[in-house]
């Protein structure tokens, strides 16, 4: 693996065009100032106009929605004058440094304004003071972020000063509806539409897994691979033990006693006169036993000789992210929401909703909301690395990547055989396929920085070769 050498010619063209990205930035935001200027003279006003806005949009030949945009960006991003001539700062002093600087792009901007105009619309909004953290925060890591990542980032920020605002609607899972039409040929096309994030989450999932590619000579479309995998979910459900021959069962052999909602029993089930058999907790109490009942409840194993058959299959796994400094001082958060592998949001309600029938692994955090209670030794990452790497990648390491957990393979960053690279936390990141190899052609590399992976670019991806973060971006703590 060796680094890639270019020619003089290749290296120039690099150069131009990272040299012409930006001062395209910087120009964007010297355009703001010549917007900000004509609004503090009241061009608008003096030459007939009813705003500013309806002026730019006529002198730039844009569609008005445009020129409200860029008179808005304007406004946030540039210092002013006030009517008495006095100098206002900027309302987004880091977002507009860092623009004139043409080291975030327009795209970044508009993820920023759209953030602070949501906290500042709170009806309790954050104080002045942490505002401005806020922006100087997003500003700066929109410098190593692409915009995607970034608008994770803002969210984590939303949500934690307004975790309510996940909570779906009342009623919100009613307005679910899947439409089925026969044609006269005997296809079926059908749409619908899930509102709850958790069943949209499901599905994805599902059909991400049974819509995978066979193998490398796999050349289906992905559509095509969607439309196997709803056939393949079909004809299981009518399976021996799929939900639409149980369905067919109850309704085909109801209870011979009249009671349908009732299952027949056999001769050596007790008789409705007899007293429920008693439960774990009554069998304890019988046999003496005083056990205290667990905070988190044991995780439901598959039984031993049950053929691997559950009796509730597809059952949600739930992780419980405690932060070690709150478990210690016993704190009162202000708010909560769960977290889905997707990244999505959702309240507290609909988590605890989900957690009455999920399997419940508690995974505590350190100061540096690291996992502390994970494995460490094993050539192959064991399931609570696994776990742990989920928790802190959020997914595909690689920085700007947002393929989920499940599609990731877990990587040694010093390699396992030939550098003896431990099985370990800090030895190890999630990457997809695509980057996994990628990682293994030389040109990148990576680095532990304070317990997270950090990616150095190869020198034509970046002449300075700054590292860049990689994972889930984190809130500033």
């Amino acid at each position: 693996m060796s680094e890639y050498q270019a020619g003089q010619g290749e290296r120039e063209a690099l150069e131009s065009a990272r040299a012409e990205m930006i001062a395209q930035r910087a120009a964007y935001f010297r355009r703001l100032e010549a917007i900000a200027r004509i609004a503090d003279l009241g061009t608008a006003v003096n030459g007939g106009y009813r705003s500013t806005e309806s002026l730019i949009a006529d002198r730039d030949n844009l569609d008005f929605a445009d020129a409200k945009r860029l008179v808005a960006e304007a406004v946030d991003l540039c210092a002013r004058r006030s009517l008495l001539g006095e100098a206002l700062p900027a309302r987004l002093p880091g977002t507009g440094a860092a623009l004139a600087a043409g080291v975030i792009d327009p795209a970044h901007v508009k993820i920023i304004r759209e953030t602070m105009e949501h906290l500042s619309g709170l009806s309790t909004p954050p104080p002045p003071d942490e505002l401005a953290g806020v922006e100087a925060t997003l500003a700066e890591k929109a410098q190593e972020l692409p915009p995607q990542m970034l608008r994770k980032l803002a969210k984590a920020f939303v949500d934690g000063y307004d975790p309510d605002g996940a909570a779906p609607p009342e009623g919100e899972n009613t307005r679910d509806e899947l439409r089925f039409l026969r044609r006269k040929d005997g296809s079926l096309t059908f749409k619908g539409t899930l509102h709850d994030p958790l069943d949209a989450e499901a599905t994805v999932e599902v059909f991400g897994v049974l819509s995978a590619r066979a193998g490398a000579d796999d050349e289906r479309s992905l559509e095509r691979r969607q439309a196997d995998a709803f056939k393949d979910l079909t004809h299981d459900a009518r399976g021996p033990r799929g939900l639409a021959t149980d369905a067919r069962k109850e309704h085909d052999d109801p209870d011979p006693a009249g009671s349908p909602s009732e299952p027949a029993g056999d001769d050596s089930e007790a008789s409705d006169n007899e007293p429920d058999a008693p439960d774990a907790a009554d069998a304890d109490d019988e046999a003496g036993g005083d056990a205290p009942p667990a905070l988190i409840p044991e995780p439901r194993r598959v039984e031993s000789g049950n053929s691997g058959w559950t009796e509730r299959p597809g059952r949600a796994l739930l992780t419980i992210t405690i932060d070690h400094r709150w478990l210690c001082e016993a704190l009162q958060d202000k708010g909560g929401y769960g977290t889905l592998d997707s990244g999505h949001h959702v309240d507290a309600a609909t988590v605890r909703r989900w957690a009455c029938d999920a399997e419940i692994i508690p995974m505590v955090l350190g100061a540096q909301s690291e996992p502390l209670d994970v494995g460490r030794s094993q050539r192959t990452a064991p399931d609570a690395i696994r776990r742990a790497l989920n928790h802190r990648d959020g997914g595909c390491a690689f920085p700007g990547c947002t393929r989920r957990p499940r599609r990731c393979e877990a990587h040694h960053i010093q390699e396992w055989l030939q550098h003896r690279g431990a099985t370990a936390l800090d030895n190890m990141c999630l990457l997809c396929r695509h980057h996994h190899q990628l990682l293994h052609h030389g040109h990148w590399t990576i680095q532990m920085i304070n317990r997270r992976p950090w990616f150095t670019p190869p020198w034509f991806i970046d002449t300075d070769r700054r590292p860049r973060p990689g994972g889930r971006p984190r809130v500033p703590t």
